[in-house]
């Protein structure tokens, strides 16, 4: 987790960081048809877990389509793994695999979509001036290999700088915000109407699932969360958010920072979907306190859009789903140092 996606401690911490995805596994029962309302729990739990499983039988999403299909029929199909289009996490973020750590460990290079790639290059040239120290600092391919001296390819990667980069102990947390992680109309915008709506709905069961959806906001990754479960991080957002820090002054510094990055994102005019704030903080810092070297950055651009991409209703919309789930993250975030700094009562 460094100024972006997926990092360090999610880099080799990490691979557990939105789960496994596995195949159907109807071919080996066969005493269940495809079609089958076991054979599609099977398939909804293996995606996004028991509570999906539990919503649906519950009765939650039993309306049927306009062509009669059934909604755990529609779920299913949705949370079945896609073996033609590629996660958008898979591609917009790191610690997937194709990650390096170039110039000394002080940049991280990441496999990424075109319009991550078009965001940092406009970031460069100064179009998105309210981001400036809010999103990554970021290189060309040709300003690396002036550092290290190893080639790389714009045209495929992104380049931004290592935000633990100097820590002696970092300890890192990656959060995701805005209650909705995918918009049907801009995943239009790459893949078929098939695919996008298959892509929204398995994305809209894991919102649903891990409490983005309730809460604005969900953790997805951090050290010393290695081995858990997107859900089961998903599920204890808040007190992975408040246990981030012993001091409270820690929670303190990244509040601030945090209203910071709510305004700058307002400002910008962009929409961010599946953005994350990632936040680092040295537990063992050579100079100062573990507060002085709290740093965030806002990381993930491969959702986001302006007017010029996207409908004025639409930036609207995910501009209003982010700025909720900001505003629910720097609650929580405040709760947590208004706790730690509270007195110890009386006996």
């Amino acid at each position: 987790m460094y100024s972006h996606g997926d990092r360090r401690d999610i880099g080799h911490e990490s691979a557990a960081r939105r789960g496994p995805v596995h195949p159907d596994s109807t071919a080996a029962r066969p005493q269940e048809a495809a079609g089958s309302i076991a054979a599609m729990m099977r398939t909804v739990q293996g995606a996004a877990g028991n509570a999906a499983v539990a919503q649906l039988a519950a009765g939650g999403w039993r309306s049927r389509s306009a062509g009669g299909v059934p909604a755990i029929q529609r779920a299913a199909r949705a949370a079945a793994p896609s073996r033609t289009v590629q996660r958008a996490e898979e591609e917009a973020t790191g610690g997937h695999g194709g990650m390096e750590w170039r110039a000394g460990g002080s940049i991280i290079g990441k496999p990424t979509n075109e319009v991550e790639r078009d965001f940092y290059a406009d970031m460069r040239a100064g179009k998105h001036p309210a981001l400036d120290g809010v999103a990554p600092a970021s290189y060309t391919a040709e300003q690396v290999e002036q550092k290290d001296g190893k080639k790389g390819d714009d045209a495929t990667h992104i380049y931004i700088a290592n935000l633990t980069s100097g820590m002696t102990k970092p300890k890192l947390l990656d959060i995701k915000v805005g209650e909705s992680t995918a918009s049907k109309q801009e995943l239009l915008a790459s893949m078929s109407k098939a695919d996008a709506w298959k892509k929204k709905m398995k994305l809209k069961v894991a919102d649903a699932v891990t409490g983005s959806a309730s809460r604005g906001y969900r953790a997805v990754g951090g050290t010393g969360l290695k081995g858990k479960s997107r859900r089961e991080i998903g599920r204890a957002s808040e007190k992975i958010v408040g246990g981030f820090a012993e001091e409270g002054s820690v929670h303190d510094v990244l509040v601030e920072k945090l209203m910071h990055v709510r305004e700058a994102a307002k400002s910008s005019g962009l929409a961010f979907i599946a953005a994350s704030v990632l936040i680092a903080v040295d537990e063992e810092p050579a100079e100062g306190t573990s507060a002085t070297s709290a740093k965030l950055n806002l990381i993930d651009f491969a959702h986001t859009f302006g007017p010029g991409r996207m409908s004025a209703d639409q930036v609207k919309k995910y501009q209003q789903r982010f700025d909720q789930g900001m505003a629910s993250l720097i609650e929580a975030v405040q709760a947590a140092g208004n706790t730690k700094a509270a007195p110890e009562p009386s006996a």
